[in-house]
């Protein structure tokens, strides 16, 4: 039996880079196609549960026949393996992300945020990103080509995760396409990006209209992880679990009295 995949991202159907995922795991197996009317780039793991979502069919010229949901990308992860299809695929891919996905990133991005989502729902599940420079466009062609050697590779069952877990793969910006013939299994970075605005826009009634410029290339790198082997042109693999408690680092106990405790107002 064929591999079975669903694809999303959080750029659109219409991405460039979904259609290049969509002919790289085409190789592999048989792909359903479950992604976002437009762009939700780092809008992070938002779902939608009060209002309702529309969901339509769409022909792409590349795709053919796909599922267009009108949210995000994690619900369209919801509604795919929830309400579209009838049998749960074999492993759920975001992507491809024109811009790295790495660090910090794992909470603002709508890709690892697709891929989360599939983990908790308990599916096996991948972020593919690549980083972009203005000097190092993306060849979707060539990168398809090279995502079709990472994930036949990666798909085997020495790099089978956990339930709940799922890998995060980044692309370096090379030139003239020549990724390199190894993935570095890494941990992510955990210093923030450089966090600045400028003002465009000064209004009568003293409100700012702000802008985000804080440069992505400055960002912090800590030691051998994520952002540093990409920075240095190398594919990244980082397996990413769920859990985001931290009482291995800081509690001292499970219990915390309060008896002797009090508050005068």
């Amino acid at each position: 039996m064929p591999m079975k995949f669903m694809i999303t991202n959080d750029d659109g159907y219409e991405a460039p880079g979904l259609a290049a995922l969509f002919q790289a795991l085409s190789q592999i197996g048989d792909v359903v196609v479950v992604a976002p009317l437009q762009c939700h780039s780092s809008r992070g793991h938002a779902v939608e549960t009060k209002n309702r979502i529309r969901v339509e069919t769409r022909r792409h010229d590349v795709m053919g026949n796909i599922t267009v949901v009108h949210s995000s990308p994690a619900d369209c992860v919801r509604v795919g393996l929830a309400h579209v299809l009838e049998e749960p695929p074999d492993v759920v891919v975001a992507g491809i992300n024109p811009g790295a996905n790495l660090g910090v990133d794992l909470f603002y991005s709508g890709t690892a945020a697709a891929a989360r989502e599939a983990a908790i729902m308990g599916t096996p599940a991948f972020a593919l990103s690549r980083y972009f420079t203005d000097d190092r466009p993306v060849d979707w062609s060539a990168l398809s080509a090279h995502v079709a050697r990472v994930m036949k590779t990666m798909l085997a069952d020495d790099y089978r995760l956990p339930q709940g877990h799922f890998w995060n793969v980044n692309f370096p910006a090379v030139q003239n396409d020549a990724y390199p013939d190894e993935i570095h299994l890494t941990h992510h970075g955990v210093l923030s990006h450089e966090i600045s605005f400028r003002t465009v826009e000064e209004h009568s009634d003293g409100a700012q209209t702000l802008l985000f410029s804080g440069e992505y290339s400055s960002r912090g790198k800590s030691g051998e992880c994520d952002v540093s082997h990409v920075f240095d042109e190398k594919i990244t693999a980082t397996p990413v679990g769920l859990l985001c408690s931290a009482f291995e680092k800081f509690a001292p106990a499970t219990q915390v009295s309060l008896d002797d405790v009090n508050c005068v107002n």
